[in-house]
């Protein structure tokens, strides 16, 4: 198992990523504390349904015309045997088999519309909930960290766990992106289910490694009382993510957090995504202080060859990835009960979210017998923490192409900055709260209401509720 801090990025990642020479996942930009923030003139009511949000990404984009807003079409596989699930939804039932018998749980929403159309600024609006404007990338925050922000006054003594988890987000075109502003304790701690799977119980050696750099903090920490001008907000990350790294060495929920039966390796299925969401279900019933998660599946953009079953990589392999491990994600939140109020599962106290960073084209295939990305329309999954299941909101025409019906209070599509919106709300912060003494000086919104065209709703989507 490999566990790592934002700031801590391989030199190939960081040339990947550069922008006029700036980095994107190197370290934050200066960290902003105590921060001035209040909510702007708004009638947004947080609902507060939520402890845990899990956010799962879909990485890459899967063709929703195949998936969940189904559409006959020139480029249909033959093989699909699609069937009615219920009115209005129709899933492949060699795809989805096992997703099909949750759906009672999962509320559809079809109407997503996103700014973007490549990749890397698709996962980093994901990840930010706002388009990427170089100018100021490096003081933006990711959502789990303002989430991490937001819920630290509510940590309890006992919480070790970081409050902003993710699996695999390393794999993702923007990877694990920095806590900008905010300082360095509001990180993402990123998990490397590959690792995990091979068996990652820190030995001996890593410990008395741990141990020997715990004593090199306390010498840093009498150094800094002499020289406070020669370290600063570098050395407050680094005493961060020793101090929780050295707490979840002496918390024994952390390693059976870990543990991975084999019957779950079966019903999950035994590869990244599906030991991702067992880690993740695990964590979420530890109840140790992680509240916000993100899963991400990668692999997902099939120009080429969507369909073809010779393909290294195609959609039947990645839905037959997909397909026990969201399911199963599913089955288990709801069967385990809560430890913070066992009258409730973690699914009652978990707002899930599934989607993709936009879709692929509809109709016919392309010259490469694939689907390339198309933003102007796709859906997204929400289920848990008082969604209404079953529900299938918004409307598309008959190719999947255009949005007829928007399936909100809004004529407008819902965007990302409306997701982030429903999540904050469910964990019960307001998001109409800005902050005002960022290093650029320009007020950050939690969520932002500039859109590419000018103001956009910045609402959280109330009608996956009932």
């Amino acid at each position: 198992m490999t566990f790592k801090t934002v700031g801590e990025v391989t030199q190939s990642r960081r040339d990947l990523l550069k922008f006029g020479g700036m980095g994107l996942l190197g370290a934050s930009a200066e960290a902003v504390w105590p921060l001035q923030a209040g909510a702007a003139e708004s009638k947004a009511k947080p609902r507060g349904t939520a402890l845990n949000v899990l956010f799962y990404e879909i990485s890459g984009a899967i063709s929703h015309i195949e998936g969940f807003d189904f559409k006959e079409s020139k480029g249909l596989p033959k093989d699909l045997d699609v069937r009615k699930v219920r009115d209005g939804l129709y899933l492949s039932n060699l795809l989805f088999p096992r997703v099909a018998e949750q759906m009672d749980k999962v509320a559809i929403l079809r109407s997503m519309l996103s700014h973007e159309e490549v990749h890397f600024r698709g996962q980093y609006y994901q990840q930010t909930g706002r388009q990427l404007n170089l100018a100021f990338a490096r003081e933006i925050p990711s959502i789990g960290s303002v989430v991490a922000m937001e819920l630290e006054q509510r940590r309890r003594a006992a919480d070790t766990f970081p409050t902003y988890m993710s699996f695999y987000l390393e794999k993702g075109a923007a990877g694990a992106l920095s806590t900008g502003f905010l300082p360095p304790r509001f990180s993402v701690v990123d998990i490397n289910p590959e690792s995990a799977v091979k068996g990652g119980a820190l030995d001996q050696k890593a410990v008395e490694l741990l141990e020997e750099r715990w004593r090199l903090l306390r010498d840093l920490r009498e150094a800094r009382v002499v020289r406070p001008a020669s370290f600063g907000r570098d050395m407050a990350g680094y005493e961060d993510y020793y101090e929780t790294a050295h707490r979840l060495l002496t918390d024994n929920r952390w390693p059976e957090a870990f543990k991975i039966e084999e019957e779950d390796r079966k019903r999950y299925g035994n590869n990244p995504v599906g030991i991702s969401c067992i880690l993740a279900r695990n964590v979420l019933a530890q109840d140790a202080g992680t509240h916000y998660i993100h899963i991400c599946h990668p692999g997902w953009d099939h120009h080429v060859k969507i369909w073809d079953r010779q393909a290294d990589s195609n959609h039947y392999k990645l839905c037959a990835e997909f397909d026990p491990a969201f399911s199963s994600l599913l089955e288990d939140l709801a069967a385990t009960k809560s430890k913070s109020d066992p009258a409730k599962t973690l699914l009652d106290e978990t707002l899930v979210v599934c989607m993709s960073e936009f879709g692929r084209t509809t109709g016919a295939l392309n010259n490469m017998a694939g689907r390339d990305h198309y933003n102007k329309c796709y859906p997204a999954l929400f289920a848990g923490a008082g969604v209404k299941g079953g529900r299938i909101l918004g409307g598309t025409d008959a190719d999947g192409a255009k949005v007829l019906d928007t399936g909100w209070d809004h004529r407008e599509q819902p965007r990302m900055e409306n997701i982030t919106a429903t999540m904050l709300s469910a964990l019960g912060i307001d998001w109409s709260k800005e902050i005002r003494n960022t290093p650029s000086k320009r007020a950050y919104a939690y969520v932002d209401p500039l859109g590419p065209n000018g103001y956009i709703p910045t609402d959280e989507i109330s009608t996956i509720y009932g």
